[in-house]
């Protein structure tokens, strides 16, 4: 029985290191939308750790307990053939209105919403580009714009701060309806 040489004792300590620390990386599978002709990843659980670490902080800053901007079955009336556009207009509102209007000290939300609006455009961005390349267009029906226009006045009745306190707050709706999309194979 031949003993190891310092040299393969050292690879087999680095062997055993990269799989305990790959062991302890957050699991960040992502999640296929199928969008038409577009397909795009959406890393789910990575969005959903952001948002666990600025829930509580949503949930305690949010003064307008009894209004729902993201109501469930909004999210689960959207045809599969809106998806895209629905999808689209959510993430512009994000982007452009709720992200932009929240501001806190505490740097630990402050990071993870950083890292939400950030996941938030590269999506959108992946979004715009697959829909160049398959040259598709996402269009909305009368319907589908209608409930989106609820958001927005909802959202609007609130200062900008508190709209986006409580956007921010039901980012679980969104994220859930993402996380269950996968589901969904559907044409435009």
């Amino acid at each position: 029985m031949h003993t190891m040489d310092t040299r393969g004792r050292r690879f087999v300590s680095c062997l055993l290191l990269f799989a305990l620390l790959a062991s302890c990386l957050p699991f960040t599978a992502s999640r296929q939308l199928h969008l038409g002709q577009c397909v795009i990843n959406v890393h789910t659980q990575e969005l959903k750790q952001y948002f666990s670490e600025i829930r509580q902080s949503m949930l305690t800053e949010d003064s307008h307990m009894g209004l729902r901007l993201l109501k469930s079955h909004t999210m689960k009336d959207v045809q599969p053939t809106e998806s895209c556009c629905f999808l689209r207009m959510l993430l512009r509102f994000y982007v452009e209105r709720v992200f932009s209007s929240y501001s806190t000290g505490q740097s630990h939300v402050r990071r993870s919403t950083s890292n939400l609006a950030n996941s938030f455009l590269s999506i959108k961005k992946d979004l715009r580009q697959c829909l160049q390349h398959a040259h598709m267009q996402c269009h909305c029906h009368e319907h589908t714009s209608h409930k989106f226009a609820d958001i927005q006045a909802s959202f609007d009745k609130l200062n900008q701060k508190e709209g986006a306190v409580k956007a921010m707050g039901e980012l679980d709706s969104l994220l859930d309806w993402l996380d269950g999309f996968h589901h969904l194979r559907h044409h435009s």
